[in-house]
């Protein structure tokens, strides 16, 4: 109990130090397994191709306001306009040249370099914690949408927060609170505590 206590005072000490003034936009990069360009789109949507805007090349440096939402990324396209791209063809880290065949594993940011736009504050990080139902631990296994894909762990019950860690399928962690739609969990192998949407775990 004390180690959840203290997480969660530690996450509201970093909520007060930047609820003030927001901080950078993120800067990320972006990379597709076979090297093509990423389209940019108007709308988060991939079924109407009259919202295509136009496109940014493999391993080419975005603007990022909101790196994950929904499976999109908010970026800057340099028309004012919103402008979205899957978040998905996004990395913190420039890859390498493209060759067949590479595939990086996804790395995490450095967490003080994430945009709190729509991180929360300090009133629904307590709202979420009032209502947060601790459980006895139990194990969960990490479902991602795609066999492929990589679940994230954040450190905010918020889809626009940074995320910590990444896990791939069938990994397991350790519930240790239940909130509406997520859950607060631990990494039995490194100790790490943070949260993971619902939707992403399962028996």
């Amino acid at each position: 109990m004390k180690k959840h206590l203290v997480f969660l005072t530690v996450v509201a000490l970093i909520l007060v130090l930047f609820d003030s003034a927001a901080l950078a936009d993120v800067t990320m990069y972006v990379y597709t397994k076979n090297g093509k360009p990423v389209h940019v789109r108007s709308s988060m949507s991939t079924k109407d191709r009259s919202n295509i805007k136009g496109s940014f090349p493999y391993g080419a440096e975005v603007t990022v306001y909101d790196p994950n939402f929904n499976g999109w990324a908010m970026v800057d396209f340099g028309d004012g306009e919103d402008s979205y791209i899957m978040s998905r063809y996004l990395m913190y880290v420039q890859p390498a040249p493209y060759s067949p065949g590479f595939k990086p594993d996804p790395k995490p940011a450095d967490p003080t370099s994430f945009n709190t736009k729509n991180a929360g504050t300090v009133l629904q990080l307590n709202t979420l914690v009032g209502s947060a139902k601790h459980v006895q631990p139990y194990l969960v296994t990490v479902r991602p949408t795609r066999a492929s894909g990589w679940v994230y762990m954040r450190w905010f019950p918020s889809r626009s927060a940074e995320y910590i860690a990444t896990y791939r399928s069938d990994y397991q962690l350790s519930v240790i609170a239940e909130l509406k739609d997520w859950y607060q969990v631990e990494d039995p192998t490194t100790g790490k505590i943070g949260f993971v949407y619902k939707s992403y775990l399962g028996y």
